[in-house]
């Protein structure tokens, strides 16, 4: 068994969103960012599902042109179908995202 003290491991950047690979297995990748305020993670497309749980802050998820706004304790799930998805901070936001590898 191993456990992750998430918190500790969330960097920030006035450059750019950061991001830390905490954990990668055959079936899972996980990993914590971190965004201050306007950043973003610009539109891409994955192999996988990933599910995000926003730990801190307030922003926006966009999947596919629709968009949905999160905050401390969301849970969204992006299927691999979905062509793109990014998240763009309205505060300082840190999020865990984990790719469920089929």
């Amino acid at each position: 068994m191993e456990a992750y003290e998430l918190d500790q491991l969330i960097t920030f950047s006035r450059e750019s969103h950061t991001k830390h690979v905490f954990f990668e297995s055959k079936r899972l990748k996980a990993q914590v960012m971190g965004l201050e305020a306007g950043q973003k993670i610009p539109p891409c497309r994955m192999e996988h599902d990933v599910v995000f749980v926003v730990l801190e802050g307030r922003g926006v998820i966009f999947m596919d042109g629709e968009k949905q706004a999160v905050g401390q304790s969301a849970f969204v799930f992006v299927p691999k179908e979905k062509e793109t998805r990014s998240i763009e901070a309205i505060t300082q936001m840190s999020l865990l995202a984990v790719q469920i590898r089929s």
